[in-house]
């Protein structure tokens, strides 16, 4: 039990807040409830970067904040990108490379972990990436383009050099 009770902190508990944020932030997205939907998208932002900062200023980092915190930006992100491409004209090819990459850092993360027991870590490029992705989603939600499209160009772009040094990782990682 005590394993649990150090996996159970504010850290984790404001990745997993993100997730639960989602169905809120979808609903506001379906009722066309903009400025809640604004803000419950930077509530959950928020939470992206205190988790981390808090896991490393209060000493919690665990190896469940270091797989939940990447698996709440990508089940959040992958969600509103589907909810943005049905309701808000978000191209569905942005979604399927988003979802796609984020199905192949699970794979590849699942395959290291269970070869080496280490939990992998996010990278520079998908820490980008997902920052980027998040101001696009929001200018899609508020349907402010062309900001929206510009930084769509940004954030894809990113998230082709963060899938490719994520598998240039996980290649170098495997031959060890």
């Amino acid at each position: 039990m005590p394993a649990m009770r150090k996996e159970l902190n504010l850290p984790n508990a404001l990745s997993l807040l993100r997730v639960a944020l989602l169905p809120f932030v979808l609903w506001s997205l379906w009722e066309e409830w903009t400025a809640a939907c604004v803000l419950l998208i930077v509530a959950a932002a928020a939470t992206d970067y205190l988790d981390g900062w808090l896991a490393r200023r209060l000493g919690q980092v665990s190896d469940f904040g270091k797989i939940i915190d990447p698996l709440a930006d990508k089940v959040c992100i992958d969600g509103m990108a589907v909810a943005l491409s049905l309701w808000r004209g978000f191209p569905w090819f942005a979604t399927a490379l988003i979802i796609g990459r984020d199905l192949l850092i699970l794979a590849g993360g699942l395959l290291l972990l269970g070869k080496t027991k280490i939990v992998p870590v996010s990278n520079m490029a998908g820490k980008l990436a997902t920052g980027f992705l998040a101001l696009t989603i929001i200018c899609y939600a508020m349907e402010w383009q062309p900001f929206g499209t510009f930084l769509l160009g940004i954030g894809m772009l990113l998230v082709l050099v963060s899938g490719g040094w994520y598998a240039w990782d996980f290649v170098k990682q495997k031959r060890t």
